[in-house]
C-alpha cells in the first residue's frame, strides 16, 4: 500500500515538476526587480489610475482656502504684497475666529510699508503658522514667527515622474533639526483644540484619536525608493481644489466673507496663480495628456484633511505591504499563473495556448486588478504590476513547458502503440481461424433458427396479451377502489343539500300557514306612499347575507336604539332588533328607510318585511342546494361512465380534473384550499378518458393523505411547447428522501397493511406510458409537486401555430 502511494506521489510530482520549478524562479526574479524599484513607475501609474477611478469624496467642512490668483495680483498692482496688505488680509481672517491660519507664502524679508503692524499681528495670533523651505534650496521663515515657534515646512516630495504622492509629517532641516510639515502642524493644532491626546504607541508609530500614523520606510511592496529623511506618509488625496471651500484674496481684503466660511476652521492662504510657480503634478493629472497641475497649498490642505479625517472620522490612511508580505504576494500570483495555466492546458482545449494561457492571464489579472482596487478603497495600496508580471511570465513559461512535456508523452505513447500493434497482429491471426469455425457453426444453426424465432414470437405475444389484460384489470380495480373511498363523501355531499332543502321547505310552509290570510289585509292597509319604499326594503333585506356575531349584533342594536331615541321613536330596542335582522344598520340605509321606521304601524311593517325576506332567502337556499347536488351527481356519473373502447378519443384535461375535485368536494371543503390555475385555450388531447381521470384521482388522493386533509392544493394546467403540463402541488409533509426512488415501484406503500395497495403511482406511470406522457416529481417538507406531461396531437399543434401566425 505504501509503495503504491509513493509511486502515485512520484507520478504527480513528475507531472507538476515544471510548475514547481517555474513559479518560484519567476517569483524570485520579479521580487528582485520590485526591490530595486524597476517597476516603481508602473506601480505609481496604477495607483494614479485608482485615484482617478475612485468616486468623488465630499468637501472637507473643516478646511477653507484663501486663493491668490492672477486676478488678485493684478488688483494689488504688485507682488509680493506689502506687509500692510498682508496684515489687513490676516486680520480680516482672524476676525472670523478660525482654529488656525496657515500662510503658504514665503516672507523671510519685510516688504514696507506696514512691517511693524504685521509683527504685532504675528505676536497676537498664536495659531498663525508661516512657512520655510527646510531642505534643498532653503528659504528662511519670517523671523518673528521662527522666534515664536509658529513655522511649518512647505517642502513637497516629488517622485521620479514629477508627481507628489507623499506628504511630510516632519523632516530634518539642513541644520539637522526636525521641522513639522505645514499640513501636519495645522492638523495637530486642530486636534489639540478637540482635546485629543497624542500618543507614541511604538517606534515611528503615533496614535491620536482614531488615527494610527505609521512611517513610510521606503522598501514596502507598493512603494519603493523614497528619499531618505523625515517622517513620510502616502497621501490619501481627497481631491483637487474643488474638494475644499475657497474664497479669493480680493474678497477677503474687501471683507466679503460669508459668515460661516471660516469660523472654527483651518484657513490656508496660498497662491494658485501659475506665474508664481507654486504648482505640482498629483495622481489626478494625466502626464501623457495636457497636465493640469495642482497648487501647493491644495496639497498641504489634502495632508491636513487626511490627518483630521483619520483621527476624527476614521477615514483610512493609505497603507502598503511590508517587504516580506510583498514577496509572498508576488510568489502566490506566480504560482497561480503556473498552476492555472497547467490545469487549463490539461483540459485539451481546441487552441490550448490562446484559450488556456491567455484566458487564464486575463481572468486572473482582472481578479488581481479588481481586488487591488477594492483594497485601495478601504485604505490599502496593494502592488498590481509586479504580481501581474509574475502571473503572466509563469503562465507563458508553463505553457511552453507543457508543449515540450506533451511531445515527450506523445513519443512514449507512440512506442507503446507500436508494441500493441504487433501484439494485435498476432491476435488477429488467431481470430481469423476462430472466425472460420464460427461461420461453419452459424451455417448449421441458421437452418433451425427460423422455427425457433416463430415459436418465441408466439410466446412473447401471448405474454404481452396477458400483461395487457392484467394492467387493464389493475387500472379498473384501482379505479373502483378510489370510487369506494369516495362513497361516504359523495353521500354526505348529497345529504347536506337535501337537509338544507328540507329545512327551507319547512320555513316556507310555516310562513304560509301563519301569514297567507293576513298578507292581503296588510297590503291593503299599507299606505300608498310607503309601498315603493317597502318593496325596496324587501329587495335589500333579501340580498343582505352577512352573518353577525352576538357581540356585533348587540353593538349595532344599541347604536340603532340611540338613533331612534334621537328621533323620539318608541319601542326603540324592539325596532332596533328587527332592523338588525333586516340588515338595516348602516347610517345610509337607516336614513333611506327612516320614513318606514317613523310610521305609526312601523313594528307591523318591519316584522312583515322580515318574514317575507326570510321566505325569499329560503327559496334561494333551495336553488343553491339543488345545484350543488346536481354537480355531485354529474361528477359521479362522468367518472363512472367512461369505458375503454380500444380507440382514443378527444379529451379535455380540465374537465376531468374538475370532475375528480367535485367527487372529493366533501374532503376538500373541510380544511383544504383548492387553487385552480388553468391557462386559457388549452387544446384537446387524444386518449382514454377513464384512464386519464384515474391519474388525477390517484394523485389528488395521495395529496390529501399527505396533507392530513389540511392545507393548500394547487392545480396548474398550461401549454408547454408540444405538450400540456399539469402540476398537482400540495402543502403536505413531503416525501422522505430515502423513499423517493421507490415510490413508482409496484406494491410499494407507506400505509399500514390493508390500507393501501401500493399500485397507485405504478398505475399512473403505466397509463402515461400508454399515452406517450411522462411524470416527474419534486418534494421538500411543506411542498410536493407532481408534474404530468401529455402530448398535444399534431393537428392541434398545427392549428395553434396557424392561429398564432394569423394573429
Amino acid at each position: 500500500m505504501t509503495h503504491q502511494i509513493w509511486n502515485t506521489l512520484k507520478k504527480r510530482i513528475g507531472q507538476w515538476r515544471g510548475v514547481l520549478t517555474i513559479a518560484p524562479t519567476v517569483a524570485g526574479l520579479v521580487v528582485l526587480g520590485a526591490q530595486t524599484g524597476t517597476f516603481a513607475l508602473l506601480e505609481w501609474a496604477t495607483l494614479d489610475r485608482f485615484f482617478q477611478l475612485r468616486p468623488a469624496e465630499p468637501t472637507d467642512s473643516r478646511i477653507a482656502i484663501v486663493t491668490i490668483s492672477e486676478a488678485d495680483i493684478a488688483n494689488l498692482g504688485q507682488w509680493p504684497m506689502s506687509d500692510r496688505v498682508m496684515t489687513q488680509l490676516l486680520s480680516n481672517i482672524k476676525a472670523q475666529q478660525p482654529v488656525a491660519i496657515g500662510v503658504d507664502i514665503y516672507r523671510d524679508l519685510p516688504v514696507e510699508p506696514g512691517h511693524e503692524e504685521l509683527i504685532k499681528l504675528f505676536e497676537s495670533t498664536p495659531t498663525l503658522i508661516g512657512i520655510e523651505k527646510a531642505s534643498g534650496e532653503t528659504v528662511p521663515p519670517p523671523p518673528k514667527l521662527a522666534q515664536l515657534g509658529q513655522v511649518g515646512a512647505s517642502d513637497l516630495l516629488q517622485d521620479a515622474d514629477g508627481k507628489v504622492r507623499r506628504g511630510l509629517v516632519w523632516l530634518d532641516g539642513e541644520d539637522g533639526q526636525p521641522r513639522e510639515g505645514l499640513g501636519a502642524k495645522l492638523a495637530w493644532i486642530y486636534l489639540a483644540a478637540e482635546e485629543l491626546e497624542f500618543k507614541n504607541s511604538r517606534p515611528n508609530e503615533y496614535q491620536v484619536g482614531k488615527l494610527a500614523l505609521a512611517q513610510l520606510q521606503g522598501n514596502e511592496g507598493g512603494y519603493v525608493g523614497r528619499k531618505k529623511g523625515g517622517y513620510q506618509v502616502l497621501l490619501n488625496f481627497r481631491g483637487g481644489i474643488d474638494r475644499f471651500d475657497t474664497i479669493s484674496m480680493t474678497d477677503v481684503l474687501e471683507n466679503r466673507i460669508p459668515s460661516d466660511l471660516m469660523r472654527d476652521r483651518i484657513i490656508f492662504v496660498g497662491a494658485t496663480a501659475d506665474s508664481l510657480k507654486d504648482i505640482f503634478l498629483t495622481p489626478y493629472n494625466e502626464t501623457l495628456l495636457t497636465p493640469e497641475p495642482v497648487p501647493g497649498v491644495v496639497i498641504h490642505a489634502n495632508l491636513t484633511s487626511q490627518l483630521l479625517s483619520a483621527a476624527l472620522d476614521g477615514r483610512p490612511m493609505l497603507k502598503v505591504f511590508g517587504k516580506t508580505v510583498n514577496w509572498f504576494w508576488i510568489g502566490a500570483w506566480s504560482f497561480v499563473g503556473a498552476a492555472g495555466s497547467w490545469r487549463l492546458l490539461q483540459m485539451r482545449l481546441r487552441n490550448p495556448y490562446l484559450s488556456g494561457t491567455i484566458l487564464m492571464i486575463l481572468v486572473s489579472g482582472s481578479v488581481l486588478g479588481t481586488g487591488s482596487y477594492l483594497a485601495f478603497l478601504v485604505g490599502w495600496m496593494i502592488p498590481v504590476f509586479s504580481p501581474l508580471l509574475a502571473l503572466s511570465a509563469s503562465a507563458i513559461l508553463t505553457a511552453n513547458y507543457h508543449g515540450r512535456w506533451q511531445l515527450k508523452q506523445a513519443n512514449q505513447q507512440l512506442a507503446k502503440t507500436n508494441e500493441k500493434l504487433a501484439h494485435t497482429n498476432q491476435q488477429l491471426e488467431k481470430s481469423n481461424a476462430q472466425l472460420a469455425d464460427a461461420n461453419q457453426q452459424l451455417e448449421e444453426y441458421s437452418h433451425t433458427l427460423e422455427s425457433k424465432v416463430a415459436d418465441r414470437t408466439r410466446e412473447l405475444q401471448n405474454t404481452l396479451d396477458s400483461l395487457q389484460e392484467t394492467q387493464d384489470e389493475l387500472i379498473q380495480s384501482e379505479k373502483m377502489a378510489a370510487l369506494g373511498q369516495l362513497i361516504s363523501g359523495v353521500a354526505h355531499e348529497v345529504n347536506t343539500p337535501l337537509g338544507a332543502i328540507r329545512a327551507s321547505v319547512d320555513n316556507i310552509n310555516i310562513f304560509l300557514n301563519k301569514n297567507l290570510e293576513n298578507l292581503p289585509i296588510f297590503f291593503t292597509k299599507l299606505s300608498v306612499k310607503y309601498q315603493p319604499l317597502f318593496l325596496q326594503l324587501l329587495q335589500y333585506s333579501s340580498t343582505k347575507g352577512e352573518n353577525l356575531s352576538s357581540r356585533e349584533r348587540r353593538k349595532l342594536k344599541r347604536a340603532l336604539a340611540r338613533k331612534m331615541r334621537e328621533h323620539d321613536l318608541k319601542s326603540a330596542e324592539t325596532i332596533a332588533d328587527i332592523l338588525v335582522d333586516l340588515g338595516i344598520y348602516e347610517e345610509d340605509r337607516f336614513r333611506d328607510f327612516l320614513p318606514l321606521i317613523q310610521a305609526t304601524d312601523r313594528e307591523d311593517i318591519l316584522n312583515t318585511a322580515y318574514q317575507i325576506a326570510g321566505l325569499q332567502k329560503s327559496t334561494s337556499t333551495i336553488i343553491n342546494a339543488t345545484d350543488r347536488a346536481a354537480k355531485v351527481v354529474f361528477a359521479l356519473k362522468s367518472y363512472a361512465r367512461y369505458e375503454t373502447s380500444g380507440n382514443k378519443i378527444k379529451v379535455r384535461i380540465t374537465d376531468g380534473i374538475d370532475t375528480v375535485l367535485n367527487l372529493y368536494q366533501n374532503k376538500l371543503q373541510n380544511g383544504i384550499e383548492v387553487i385552480r390555475n388553468y391557462e386559457s385555450h388549452i387544446p384537446l388531447i387524444l386518449g382514454y378518458p377513464d384512464e386519464i381521470n384515474q391519474i388525477w384521482m390517484n394523485l389528488v388522493h395521495n395529496a390529501l393523505q399527505a396533507m392530513d386533509n389540511r392545507g393548500t392544493l394547487v392545480m396548474n394546467v398550461a401549454r408547454q411547447n408540444k405538450s400540456i403540463q399539469i402540476q398537482i402541488i400540495d402543502s403536505g409533509r413531503g416525501i422522505p428522501i430515502e423513499i423517493q426512488p421507490k415510490i413508482f415501484d409496484p406494491f410499494f406503500t407507506t400505509q399500514p397493511p390493508g390500507e393501501g395497495s401500493g399500485l397507485g403511482l405504478d398505475i399512473v406511470r403505466k397509463i402515461l406510458d400508454r399515452h406517450q406522457g411522462k411524470i416527474e416529481f419534486d418534494s421538500i417538507p411543506g411542498k410536493t409537486t407532481f408534474t404530468v406531461s401529455l402530448p398535444i396531437p399534431c393537428q392541434q399543434r398545427k392549428k395553434r401555430e396557424k392561429i398564432r401566425v394569423d394573429g
